[in-house]
């Protein structure tokens, strides 16, 4: 999660993203809670994680049990004209660049795969707010006698 949250604070514009992303926390709100001047923000959390064997048997030296880690990102969005739809498009782009290429997640050697899953938007519902969750899946491998 800490390469997540890293990932997730690299959004700016500067870094070659469409956006420039306020305020990160593992600690989500409520949207009303946020304050105006802290989005875009966003709320990553690590949800269910599914493990099973790797190999046939378990070899001490070796990963040898793949974890699939789900995590959500839930991202605010504020705009004074009420105009989120291109702010949202381009938060989720970004969210899901970072998430694939930031070298934070990239680095990390017992990763073999990250992919976007799922993607739920308030669909306008909420006047000069967007609100929206995006779900990613991450595979990883490691020894069992770490425990993940």
């Amino acid at each position: 999660m800490v390469a997540v949250v890293s990932s997730l604070t690299n959004i700016t514009k500067d870094n070659d993203y469409q956006t420039d992303m306020k305020f990160v926390s593992e600690n989500i709100k409520h949207w009303e809670e946020v304050d105006n001047n802290k989005f875009p923000a966003a709320f990553p959390i690590d949800t269910n994680e599914a493990k099973e064997a790797f190999t046939f048997r378990p070899d001490t030296s070796a990963g040898d049990m793949k974890s699939t880690l789900t995590v959500l990102v839930t991202s605010y969005l504020f705009s004074r004209t009420g105009v989120t739809v291109q702010s949202r498009s381009d938060l989720l782009r970004d969210i899901e660049k970072a998430m694939m290429n930031a070298t934070a997640m990239t680095e990390i050697s017992s990763i073999t795969d990250i992919r976007p899953v799922n993607v739920i938007t308030d669909q306008g519902s909420i006047p000069n707010y967007s609100i929206h969750d995006q779900e990613f899946a991450i595979d990883y491998v490691y020894n069992h006698a770490d425990g993940g």
